[in-house]
């Protein structure tokens, strides 16, 4: 059923018609969500001035404001954390309405809603991950970013060059990872107050023990994590969004900063997907 589309266009036979009946039901707004689309998101599109956005390389503080406590950084979020609980389908009407104000707004308020730890945290967070970040997620209190983007492969999460973590035990006999990562073009990085890694996992000594396993693995660290290093900022294109550098190294994770838990170790690959 999910690759049915992609089945007839590879056929040649491809049902415009019955792709329209299936999804059309699917993209209806909730009241909440339409009058959500009708104000708040009207609202922001009128503090927004492009040229001046470009001009300062920035939103000015009552714009952000405005996105922190209206919600926009947790349209995703259920709303038994604290976020609006909207769907697929009405997050992408409020891009498509800031998008016609500002890319840069966009791509502000797209990556807590797509890229960023929220959704991840949601599907995948131990219960006491959950509890600690996502109420500070949906307030905007913790801005996230994901740091994936590396210098010699991209954003390609099957291939993590120079960002790799290895299992080891501190000296008071502490589960966690050693870290090593270099990332760039990070979007929201500079603003950012949780940041997901994603790295790739090793595990020589065989300390895992048969819970979780090597592989693309991600770590969630709060800005003042020792050893984390944030900036400088980028500016690519001359655009006007927040991105810049997230580096760390031998930055030591403890096994409840790994996204899941010590049984996702591994899982990253399958949480992108699903994602």
């Amino acid at each position: 059923l999910k690759v049915r589309f992609d089945r007839e266009l590879f056929t040649g036979k491809a049902d415009f018609e019955g792709l329209v009946a299936r999804y059309t039901p699917k993209m209806a707004l909730t009241p909440e969500e339409e009058s959500f689309l009708a104000t708040e998101t009207e609202a922001l599109c009128a503090l927004v001035d492009d040229h001046e956005v470009l001009r300062r390389k920035d939103f000015t503080e009552e714009t952000w404001e405005f996105m922190r406590r209206r919600g926009f950084f947790g349209l995703k979020i259920p709303k038994e954390w604290g976020g609006k609980g909207f769907s697929t389908a009405a997050t992408s009407a409020v891009l498509v309405k800031l998008g016609s104000v500002s890319s840069d707004l966009t791509s502000t308020v797209a990556v807590p809603n797509s890229l960023g730890p929220g959704e991840l945290l949601v599907r995948y967070g131990t219960d006491s991950q959950k509890a600690k970040y996502l109420p500070l997620l949906a307030d905007g209190t913790l801005i996230p970013c994901f740091g994936l983007t590396g210098i010699h492969s991209g954003s390609d999460a099957t291939s993590l060059i120079g960002s790799y973590g290895v299992v080891e035990r501190s000296a008071t006999g502490e589960l966690g990872v050693r870290c090593t990562f270099d990332k760039r073009y990070i979007t929201l990085a500079p603003v950012a107050g949780l940041v997901g890694i994603g790295f790739e996992l090793r595990d020589p000594a065989k300390l895992l023990g048969g819970v979780g396993d090597e592989g693309f693995s991600v770590a969630l660290l709060e800005r003042s994590h020792p050893g984390l290093e944030m900036g400088p900022r980028h500016e690519p294109l001359a655009a006007a969004f927040m991105n810049g550098t997230v580096k760390g190294n031998d930055v030591w994770v403890p096994m409840d900063a790994i996204l899941g838990g010590q049984s996702k170790c591994g899982a990253g690959w399958h949480m992108f997907v699903e994602c």
